[in-house]
């Protein structure tokens, strides 16, 4: 198979963010591949198409899981590392050179580097917090680059990590469990193992936890147990939301809910468990959505498939985007610089 075609038909976009500015999407894949997409050019009519987009390659061996923006850096999240690349808002383009990266350490009875798979930004104090495959959330300081603090508690690899104002981290992992963090504490303040509520367990489906959201009141959180509402406080569950399939995205949208997962539609749901939009989706598993209301309305939900599927009032679905297949440049490539790919890992050793 051709590398075009293979990465047409293998495309998994695990991260997506927004630009500092709002005007471009970054969409993030497994084949070391940055997309850039001006988000303006979602809010044409419809007899005149977008324009396609930019592509960054970040080389080979890179994985990008996920994805932040701040200031004017573009940060990446792989396997082992967080890099920080300059965007240049005026041209358009990602710098070829990393300004900055932070090595993840591995661990004493490590047997592989771990994995960057979910980070959340306090934009702030310039601190990030990583959550990993060795079960480390780490927290970085993005003026010197300097791992501050571990938390450690979880016992497999972390799914998602998300953190409020108030100084507070949570984090969802393989290993079932949801834990509550603190900044100003040594231990985590609190754990809920929803596997253990006979209303959210599915047998078939483990324990893990595959995505994490907050808000002011509430804490939102699934995987292979049912997705389900806890209040903040309390951390009682008060609502299980009847999703089919297991839960690898879940978002709070103004006063919505937004889950998806492995399943053909992602769904928004009211507060109060009602389903009310439906939304149909080519990825077999979704894994990553982001969101803004201004300067235009947009929500992008991302997976594995080629396209980015573009939602401008949240219930709706109003456009796909192809990724590989429309890419500027593309089509004054000669047909004989494609290479037929030979059967060797896509991912280079670690060092």
């Amino acid at each position: 198979m051709k590398e075009k075609d293979l990465k047409r038909a293998y495309n998994n976009v695990m991260a997506q963010t927004i630009s500092a500015s709002h005007q471009h999407l970054f969409a993030g894949n497994m084949f070391g591949d940055i997309f850039a997409l001006r988000i303006n050019e979602l809010d044409k009519g419809s007899e005149e198409p977008p324009r396609k987009l930019k592509i960054f390659p970040q080389g080979p061996g890179i994985d990008i899981n996920c994805l932040a923006f701040h200031r004017d850096f573009l940060i990446v999240g792989a396997v082992g590392l967080i890099y920080g690349v300059p965007w240049n808002e005026e041209t358009e383009t990602l710098a070829m050179k990393r300004s900055w990266e932070v090595k993840i350490p591995m661990q004493v009875d490590a047997v592989e580097v771990p994995d960057v798979n979910s980070m959340w930004l306090n934009a702030d104090n310039d601190t990030l917090f990583a959550g990993c495959g060795d079960g480390v959330i780490y927290q970085v300081s993005l003026e010197d680059g300097r791992i501050q603090r571990e938390f450690r508690g979880h016992t497999d690899y972390i799914h998602s990590v998300v953190g409020n104002a108030d100084g507070q981290i949570f984090s969802g992992a393989e290993d079932g469990t949801v834990r509550v963090w603190s900044t100003t504490s040594q231990e985590q303040t609190a754990l809920l193992e929803p596997f253990k509520n006979p209303q959210l367990l599915r047998q078939d489906w483990g324990k893990w936890i595959g995505a994490v959201a907050v808000n002011e009141d509430w804490l939102l959180c699934g995987g292979g147990p049912r997705p389900a509402i806890y209040h903040l406080r309390s951390l009682e569950c008060t609502r299980v939301f009847d999703f089919p399939g297991r839960v690898h995205l879940c978002e709070f949208v103004d006063d919505c809910v937004l889950i998806g997962g492995e399943y053909n539609h992602v769904q928004s749901y009211t507060l109060n468990g009602e389903l009310q939009a439906n939304i149909p989706v080519e990825h077999t598993s979704c894994y990553s959505v982001v969101w803004q209301t201004a300067p235009i309305n947009l929500m992008s939900i991302a997976g594995f498939s080629n396209k980015l599927h573009i939602l401008k009032d949240f219930r709706f679905l109003d456009s796909k985007i192809e990724l590989y297949g429309n890419v500027q440049g593309e089509d004054g490539k000669a047909e004989d610089e494609d290479e037929e790919l030979i059967d060797e890992p896509m991912i280079g050793e670690a060092s």
